[in-house]
């Protein structure tokens, strides 16, 4: 197997509020993933499962209340320990931290869950978008703005340079997020993460942005990280599936393999949740732990209609199954029904 475009190994990501121990609650207690050029893995779970949190923190891009605590990533042939890019100081003043965020900042695009306050929104469109251009490829006014055009016609919007003119409190959210691909677009990334993309859109919105999401992949052999918990956009874009619950990643393999024969009872049960015509829904009963929180064991335990003494006393690893790996106590004996 090619060595992946981008990876990440042992991600530990936690709250900066102490626990009683005195330690930072762990959100994400050690994940490991890697995504190979021009392959799509998604990232699926129920909300607050922790999706967007692994997504982003491995880049090293955690929200405010979040610290790196370990961790490392790769792209490329650049790597860096994650925790060292937790601090700002840090990152101005060690060279290997300051050529990562150089090495985001020309190969990798991120597509957020609010694309309207993803843009700043006292500045103009194209002074955000052709911001990148200017910094990493010091190019001069006019060709950032002819790369603009370029990109606005690929995400299907009016070529005109008046749109880079706007601010994003004139766009609809579709609009806006259109413009956000095309500002992830115009720097020609190896890679693409985007998170819930289609969220909070209209339905005929969702499928169109979906629709250009999937031709561009095929016509620039984007590698990408999804975030979403629409298992629908999964099986069209994706394909591998990692499903990520209470932080940890709990079943990974290839869409396929995991849709037909899931080896985890928590992928069964959101596979059991997918409407469709003739199906009896059957959702997921009882509520996921808080994140940072500790439950002993696995922490599915207190849902899981298959859960055995051993499930509550110790935490299963990821290990291989099939074509796939999951982080079962049980998942050499269970026959899981799929989809």
């Amino acid at each position: 197997m090619d060595r992946p475009r981008f990876e990440v190994t042992g991600l530990r990501i936690g709250f900066s509020s102490p626990s009683r121990s005195g330690e930072p609650p762990v959100a994400v207690p050690g994940s490991s993933f890697g995504i190979a050029d021009g392959e799509v893995l998604a990232l699926v779970g129920e909300s607050g499962s922790g999706k967007s949190l692994t997504a982003l923190g491995a880049f090293g891009l955690v929200p405010p209340g979040a610290i790196l605590l370990g961790g490392r990533a790769r792209l490329g042939d650049l790597e860096v320990a994650l925790d060292r890019l937790g601090r700002r100081r840090r990152r101005r003043a060690e060279p290997s931290t300051k050529r990562w965020w150089e090495r985001v900042g020309r190969e990798v695009g991120f597509l957020f869950q609010d694309p309207v306050a993803a843009w700043t929104p006292t500045l103009e469109l194209g002074d955000q978008a052709g911001e990148v251009l200017e910094v990493h490829e010091g190019l001069p006014r006019d060709e950032i703005e002819g790369r603009l055009r370029a990109a606005l016609g690929e995400v299907r919007l009016p070529r005109s340079g008046g749109f880079w003119r706007r601010f994003s409190a004139n766009l609809s959210r579709g609009e806006a997020q259109r413009a956000m691909l095309a500002a992830a677009l115009v720097k020609g990334p190896r890679l693409l993460v985007a998170d819930e993309p289609l969220s909070g859109l209209d339905p005929p919105v969702a499928a169109a942005i979906l629709d250009l999401i999937v031709d561009l992949r095929r016509e620039r052999g984007l590698a990408m990280l999804l975030v979403t918990h629409d298992l629908g956009v999964v099986a069209r874009l994706a394909d591998r599936v990692a499903v990520v619950y209470h932080g940890r990643i709990v079943e990974e393999g290839p869409v396929r393999e995991v849709y037909h024969r899931p080896r985890h009872p928590y992928t069964a049960g959101l596979l059991a949740s997918i409407p469709g015509r003739g199906r009896t829904l059957r959702p997921i009963v009882g509520e996921a732990p808080i994140l940072g929180t500790s439950p002993s064991g696995c922490a599915f335990a207190p849902r899981c209609p298959y859960a055995a003494s051993d499930c509550r006393r110790r935490v299963p690893a990821l290990e291989p199954i099939g074509g796939s790996r999951a982080a079962c106590h049980r998942k050499f004996v269970l026959e899981l029904p799929g989809v």
